[in-house]
């Protein structure tokens, strides 16, 4: 996988190149702001950029060079959001019948071993009124690799999930990984996803890559308190504190009182 993107939106200029394993998760973090959804825009084909070049093995889906550019619904490229965006009206098995869909013939991704992997089984003639946030989840990244996509891309997908469902659907999105061996877009700003689910890290800051890497080679175990990656942000263990008026390099250590 090849991405290149350079777009301005107003004051912000995202300018980011970075080359990820083709079956293997490259990690898109950073703070908020940094320009990591914008960048999965670009990738998807959901937003113009006045240079870009993205390139999934020898298929180019867009290069301004030449003036390529591959409709979004051509792309096989399928999409999870941090809210399921499930179809209200639709069951789970209907739901993920529409990602089968949406495959034009293409039937390399099974249903059976999607549904396995997932533990949604139970969940199949249930509505997604009737699930957890977890389940939702776990139904929308059903429905998104039942679209036969080349890549998958993940905005933050457990980012509105508690802590426990948050872990328990991070499980789910590591054996996918590993059974089916489709690269991976993943936006976080979590270094915990990051570390255990990535394979290649981009770090973003300001719309610019700032340093790419393996997640463990740049993102220090998140048990450190004194990790701060972007000014009056900590990280720890996935979670944010501000901290107003802060300035300080990266490694700095913070004693927080009660």
């Amino acid at each position: 996988m090849r991405v290149l993107a350079e777009r301005r939106l107003g004051d912000f200029r995202l300018s980011v190149a970075f080359a990820g394993p083709e079956d293997g998760a490259t990690i898109l973090f950073g703070p908020s702001g940094a320009g990591k959804s914008a960048t999965l825009a670009v990738v998807a084909g959901l937003a113009q950029a006045e240079r870009a070049l993205v390139a999934i093995g020898d298929r180019v889906l867009t290069d301004t060079a030449t003036g390529r550019c591959v409709p979004p619904e051509r792309r096989r490229i399928g999409i999870v959001h941090q809210d399921a965006r499930l179809f209200p009206h639709m069951s789970v098995a209907r739901n993920l019948t529409y990602g089968q869909r949406r495959a034009g013939g293409r039937d390399r991704i099974a249903a059976e071993a999607v549904v396995d992997v997932l533990a949604i089984r139970s969940l199949l003639d249930r509505a997604p009124r009737d699930l957890s946030g977890g389940e939702r989840q776990r139904v929308a990244l059903g429905r998104a690799m039942l679209s036969q996509p080349d890549l998958l891309l993940l905005d933050e997908p457990l980012s509105a999930l508690d802590a426990a469902r948050r872990g328990e659907v991070m499980t789910f999105v590591l054996a996918l990984k590993r059974r089916f061996a489709l690269p991976m877009l993943y936006v976080t700003h979590s270094v915990e996803e990051a570390r255990t689910l990535g394979d290649h890290c981009v770090l973003l800051d300001a719309g610019q890559v700032t340093a790419q890497g393996t997640p463990a080679d740049l993102l220090p175990a998140p048990t450190r308190l004194g990790e701060v990656v972007a000014p009056g942000v900590v990280l720890i263990a996935g979670q944010r504190i501000a901290v107003p008026g802060l300035d300080a390099p990266v490694g700095t250590a913070l004693r927080l009182e009660k």
